[in-house]
């Protein structure tokens, strides 16, 4: 569970986590 206030989650993180959902879909979608 992602508790989100001002500083959590952190901009690194949302950005590592949208970089990881991308990643995920174009191999999805190769398949």
């Amino acid at each position: 569970v992602i508790k989100i206030s001002r500083n959590t989650p952190s901009q690194l993180a949302i950005n590592e986590n949208a970089s990881t959902l991308a990643r995920y879909a174009s191999i999805c979608q190769q398949v």
